[in-house]
């Protein structure tokens, strides 16, 4: 019955349309896939759980870079987009729980100076698997580590750039890890998560370069149903390439700290996040993410 849940949650949201896509190379590769924040949707569910959660995401920028230091404006004035996500999880045991994800941009938009460009619609669906490697009560400690596939999924825009269509176009491999060690005498929980985002390449021989995001959060107990999160998170891409050549002008290494909250009512969890990049070092000439902001809504509860 469980795998027959599991199996039905996932035919839900695995139809998908044809991707097509313009042959032109443009816009600013910025924006992206990074993974969402907070610490509700990382771990495995226990037998039987169901857990929705909802998110938000707006990024936006207007600042170029040489390597680490701000550069002259380029034909780009600024970028911004809007993110939404949904992600289901099941657990089909105490160990494993299965997940889809489904991505969408309502709107990515670039101002050219003298005109501006704007796309939107669905990006991608992610199908992965969690395995919890080992679990102990008494020291409050969990590994966990998961495996996915990303399949893209957009709309057909044939007048819109490679970066501002709201797919990638290219499928994926999604690797991750998660390490958690509690303190519940003092409120206090530590947490490292990685993920790996590996990309094929798409119908125009474009590919996005890999990404690598590390995650430390330390979560402390406010009050009961409150509590304040500090994200110190690392996002190394490596450059893209186009025509089986290195596209000079991208992929990077940033630290961001990210203060969050996040409330417990009932069922649900909010949780409200802020990206602020400490330090940026894009590859060639780039037009960087200035500051994102997202919120999260999550509902759990046993099903079976």
């Amino acid at each position: 019955m469980k795998i027959k849940f599991a199996l039905l949650l996932l035919l839900l949201l695995v139809t998908y349309e044809t991707y097509s896509q313009c042959g032109c190379i443009g816009g600013a590769a910025v924006g992206g896939l990074t993974p969402v924040g907070g610490t509700v949707n990382i771990g495995v569910l226990r037998d039987g759980f169901f857990r929705a959660t909802s998110f938000y995401r707006y990024s936006a920028g207007n600042t170029y870079y040489r390597g680490d230091a701000t550069a002259e404006k380029g034909t780009i004035d600024n970028y911004y987009f809007h993110y939404l996500g949904l992600l289901l999880g099941y657990g089909i045991s105490n160990k494993f729980t299965i997940e889809a994800e489904l991505g969408a941009f309502p709107q990515k938009y670039q101002d050219f100076n003298t005109t501006s460009l704007s796309g939107g619609g669905l990006s991608h669906i992610l199908i992965s698997g969690k395995y919890n490697l080992y679990y102990s009560i008494k020291n409050e400690f969990e590994i966990t580590a998961g495996l996915g596939g990303r399949l893209p999924l957009s709309i057909q825009d044939e007048n819109l750039p490679q970066h501002i269509l709201s797919s990638t176009g290219a499928y994926g491999l999604v690797l991750q890890a998660f390490l958690h060690k509690g303190y519940k005498e003092h409120g206090l929980r530590f947490i490292l998560i990685h993920r790996t985002d590996i990309n094929a390449e798409n119908n125009l021989e474009y590919r996005y370069g890999t990404g690598f995001y590390t995650s430390f959060y330390t979560a402390k107990n406010i009050f009961n149903e409150l509590t304040g999160i500090i994200e110190i998170r690392n996002e190394y891409r490596t450059q893209d390439s186009y025509l089986g050549e290195v596209y000079e002008d991208s992929g990077g290494n940033i630290i961001i700290l990210s203060p969050q909250l996040n409330y417990v009512i009932g069922d649900f969890n909010i949780s409200a996040l802020f990206d602020y990049p400490l330090y940026k070092y894009y590859n060639g000439y780039q037009l960087a993410n200035d500051y994102s902001f997202a919120l999260n809504f999550t509902w759990q509860l046993k099903l079976l």
